[in-house]
């Protein structure tokens, strides 16, 4: 009998600690930590293109049950930071009570459809000092172009960007839904799509 109790308490305990782990999530938005982190700012980040991001396998991530919150840590491609050129299409900044970035859309050309993006954000200043340069840089990138009423950058402007990858299940249909991706800008055009460059460290001239 005491063999049986030293066998079930160890899994007993794991099970609570990962329960009790799941239930302190306290982000004010979806994975809000890690979508703003800085840990990754020193690493060497790897040339991609928007084009490229479009076709990498997206992880067994999708939308959280209502009210959740949802604090699931960096994995795999996320944990990379990526220098990513492209052309900047359109922009607009998600307003309060939304989580403040800057909403970045990139497409592989000048040219290439508005819905064939991917998006970089910027999180508020309040999260790291670097994140009021990239925003400045951005503003100083894009500054003989106007934005119309649509959010697009027109003439569009091509530039880097250059942080983490991170997959924004957030607008994914449910687990088995089928449900398309939404909302997330015009960037909806397959899971593929939810790819991110998010937070954004540094917006460079190519």
């Amino acid at each position: 009998m005491s063999r049986l109790t030293l066998v079930l308490i160890p899994a007993f305990t794991t099970l609570t600690f990962s329960t009790a782990h799941a239930q302190t999530c306290t982000d004010p938005h979806y994975r809000w930590t890690v979508k703003t982190t800085v840990a990754l700012q020193d690493s060497a980040p790897t040339p991609t293109t928007p084009s490229a991001m479009l076709k990498w396998t997206p992880p067994e991530l999708y939308h959280p049950a209502v009210g959740a919150h949802d604090c699931t840590p960096r994995a795999g491609r996320e944990l990379t930071v990526y220098a990513v050129t492209g052309w900047a299409r359109a922009w607009h900044v998600d307003k309060a009570p939304g989580d403040l970035d800057w909403h970045i859309e990139l497409t592989q050309s000048r040219t290439t459809k508005p819905g064939k993006c991917i998006v970089a954000e910027i999180p508020d200043p309040q999260y790291g000092a670097m994140f009021a340069t990239a925003r400045q840089r951005f503003l100083d990138l894009i500054i003989n172009s106007k934005t119309n009423k649509k959010k697009a950058i027109v003439p569009p402007v091509r530039l880097t960007v250059i942080g983490p990858a991170f997959f924004d299940a957030q607008h994914r249909g449910a687990k088995g839904s089928g449900k398309p991706p939404s909302k997330h800008g015009n960037c909806n055009s397959s899971a593929g799509a939810l790819w991110e460059i998010h937070p954004v460290y540094q917006v460079t001239h190519p």
